[in-house]
């Protein structure tokens, strides 16, 4: 597995994901319509020594929900 330095302090990085009792995810502001579609955070990243954190999400989801 790669690995990535945190872009705050040059530590290396953790893998890892969001978890929670309720979905979470990102919602576009340039949804329209009254029900938005939450696009999943797919995986994240932690920085260990000063607690910096990357999330990430699949682009072709979120492309199919605001164009």
């Amino acid at each position: 597995m790669e690995s990535h330095l945190c872009p705050q302090c040059n530590e290396v990085m953790d893998e890892g994901s969001l978890t929670a009792s309720d979905q979470i995810g990102y919602v576009s502001k340039k949804q329209t319509g009254m029900i938005r579609t939450v696009t999943k955070i797919s995986r994240a990243r932690a920085c260990p020594n000063c607690g910096y954190v990357e999330i990430f999400l699949d682009p072709k989801e979120l492309r199919s929900r605001i164009s």
